[in-house]
């Protein structure tokens, strides 16, 4: 059977758990909410290893300097233009950090579409 991948994205994590919720109750099997996120975490960190050697990649001193000693995020933070000011009207920056992906057979895709539109998901963008 042909399937379909649907991505929809969300700005409020309760809508986007409820519309996860709601697919599954409605006979989705496979369903995926994912948050993303501006920096890196400690739990996050561990996959800019690579894979196969083990080996840090050259760039993960970068990405990781400071997490796990506990050490402040706030310059980060503060080279963002959200907290500048200058991300106004920016297409770039929307707050969707919530997405829930569907794969499903082709012939229910328009009703996954709908119900993630119905709780304020951006479908297909």
């Amino acid at each position: 059977m042909p399937e379909s991948s649907i991505l929809a994205y969300f700005s409020q994590a309760d809508a986007a758990e409820d519309a996860t919720k709601h697919l599954k109750q409605a006979g989705f099997e496979i369903v995926q909410l994912d948050n993303f996120h501006h920096f890196p975490e400690p739990q996050t960190a561990e996959r800019y290893f690579n894979p196969l050697t083990g080996d840090e990649r050259l760039s993960v001193t970068a990405l990781t300097e400071g997490i796990e000693g506990g050490d402040d995020t706030s310059p980060l933070a503060a080279a963002m233009p959200t907290s500048s000011g200058m991300a106004d009207n920016s297409t770039m920056i929307t707050g969707e950090n919530y997405i829930v992906t569907v794969v499903c057979d082709k012939k229910r895709t328009k009703e996954a579409e709908q119900l993630l539109a119905s709780y304020g998901g951006k479908v297909g963008v």
